[in-house]
């Protein structure tokens, strides 16, 4: 019987005539959440950059009274 090896080759390996079928695993539910919220604060990281952009620019500063001749 030839060593089972994991993952194969090939991405659909051949049938090697063997009674137990090669099963993917794939990825366990915490990884899967782990990348999720990667891809979410990727998502924020971007996003927060953007919102600066958007806002209107400030008034500009009102002239000090100060600054004026004295009555």
């Amino acid at each position: 019987m030839p060593e089972r090896r994991w993952p194969p080759h090939r991405p659909y390996p051949l049938d090697s005539g063997d009674d137990e079928p090669l099963v993917d695993p794939g990825r366990s539910l915490v990884l899967r959440l782990l990348a999720l919220l990667g891809a979410f604060s990727f998502l924020m990281i971007g996003l927060s950059s953007l919102v600066p952009l958007l806002r209107p620019p400030p008034p500009p500063p009102l002239p000090d009274q100060r600054d004026g001749p004295v009555v």
